[in-house]
């Protein structure tokens, strides 16, 4: 019984903590959480890091290389000794170490044009913020479908539960003898009726909230608040921006137009560095090296062992000998035949193109197909970001007239039905002109929210047409 009530207590105490933990987000939390957990994302950035390192290898593509390599070798059976010129047949151990080094001087400018690409990496770097931009606009979409939604089931809740009053206080009259059975069934249906749009806009509400969440990339057992949205609808029915300036903003700030730019300029580059592949290559090399050999031998002494004939003296016929020796050797030491052996050398090499079955002619030409497709790439981008521009602009006109219209048309539908349900309360109209008159007002108000909405997100989108910014969108 004590653990039960222990339990209880450390619920009631807990529960409010849980509530203050629970974390709200707004716009901008939602569209950093998504570009945060967005895989799209993390591609992009892998992409960046791939055009960064093969920009910095073109620039070491400038500097000499170096290389260094060294062997040990067996060799057996009959085999020709590299010191005495002889044949030999035993096992030499050979030992080799070389130090070389090669730096093109000119390569027709392949090289540095090939670094004057870096105009790729910074295509990547824009390419990257143009997905961020996808991902923040999709956000701001739906954010504003999740507060439409759950603006429309709050006053669906608010209607069911003025059906649920109405029902009750006609049933009070019907069983007083004040009204009769079509009134109260017609109540009831209203109330019916009024829980069944209840239900939906709850549903639509969730089914947004998980549209959300998945863009956001969170768990979908996680729970999502939203905060109360705070943009203001915008009162004017023009955009205060001309439409000249929005495209020059647009274009400045675009990274789809400007990755296309940078391409072109990369693309320019690739041809004049194709190009170079035509003219003479200079380059200079050095080369230093040594070898050690366990049959390069030296002798350390020497012994007369006896003698023998080599010849005879002419008229006595004497014969004529000479000493023999024996000999002490030994290997010639590793550090010694190191330093013995070292050679070096220097040179130049200049290298001439002459035919190598056209492969360079047909390089330049893919070349100078590809900066033709970018030029035109370039402009079909710059098209299509001044169509969004002036079709962004005249839906946010459209949208924002239409709402003044609307919320006029709802303001008037309020009205009216405060008076109708005055004469009704005086017994000057029926019933059913009263649930015709809720009906037109309840329907006004959800097309007023919907244009509301609608105006919204043709503003944000026009914001940050002009600003560029996702910070810019609150």
């Amino acid at each position: 019984m004590k653990l039960k009530i222990f339990c209880l207590l450390a619920a009631v105490c807990v529960a409010p903590l849980r509530a203050q933990n629970k974390q709200v987000y707004d716009l901008r939390r939602c569209i950093e959480t998504a570009i945060e957990n967005n895989i799209d994302i993390q591609l992009s950035e892998v992409n960046v890091e791939n055009a960064d390192i093969s920009y910095r290898q073109s620039l070491l593509n400038m500097a000499p290389n170096l290389s260094a390599n060294g062997g040990q070798f067996y060799q057996s059976g009959r085999s020709i000794d590299r010191f005495s010129n002889q044949f030999v047949q035993k096992t030499v151990g050979n030992s080799s170490a070389q130090l070389q080094s090669n730096w093109l001087l000119y390569a027709g400018g392949s090289i540095r044009n090939t670094i004057k690409q870096k105009k790729t990496l910074e295509a990547a770097h824009l390419d990257y913020q143009q997905i961020q931009q996808n991902i923040a606009l999709n956000v701001v979409l739906t954010y504003l479908q999740c507060q439409q939604n759950k603006e429309s089931w709050a006053a669906q809740q608010s209607n069911t539960q003025n059906a649920v009053r109405e029902t009750k206080r006609i049933e009070k009259l019907y069983k007083a003898g004040a009204s009769n059975q079509g009134a109260l069934l017609a109540a009831q249906a209203q109330e019916a009726q009024a829980t069944s749009l209840e239900v939906q806009s709850k549903n639509q509400y969730l089914n947004s909230i998980l549209s959300l969440k998945n863009l956001m990339r969170l768990d979908h057992t996680e729970m999502l608040q939203l905060a109360d949205m705070t943009k203001a609808v915008p009162e004017y029915v023009k955009f205060p921006i001309e439409v000249n300036e929005l495209i020059d903003s647009a274009l400045s700030h675009r990274p789809d137009y400007q990755a296309s730019s940078k391409r072109s300029e990369s693309m320019l580059y690739a041809l004049k560095a194709a190009k170079g592949a035509l003219q003479p290559t200079l380059s200079v090399g050095a080369n230093l090296s040594t070898v050690y050999s366990d049959n390069a031998i030296e002798i350390t002494g020497a012994q007369i062992s006896g003698t023998q004939p080599i010849g005879f003296v002419q008229g006595s016929g004497d014969i004529v000998e000479a000493p023999t020796f024996d000999y002490s050797t030994q290997t010639i030491g590793f550090g010694t035949q190191m330093r013995d052996n070292f050679g070096q050398s220097f040179g130049a090499t200049l290298s001439v193109p002459i035919f190598n079955r056209l492969q360079t002619q047909t390089n330049i030409a893919q070349s100078r197909l590809a900066l033709i497709q970018s030029k035109w790439n370039q402009k079909q981008i710059k098209q299509a970001v001044i169509n969004d521009v002036v079709n962004a602009q005249q839906t946010f006109n459209s949208a924002a007239t239409n709402y003044q219209a609307l919320r006029s048309n709802y303001e008037a539908q309020s009205k009216n039905l405060d008076f109708v349900q005055k004469q009704f309360n005086l017994g000057q109209v029926s019933f059913y002109e009263v649930q015709q008159t809720k009906n037109q007002e309840r329907q006004a108000y959800q097309q007023m929210l919907s244009a509301k909405y609608e105006a919204a997100l043709r503003d944000l989108i026009l914001q940050f047409i002009a600003h560029g910014d996702i910070k810019r969108i609150d």
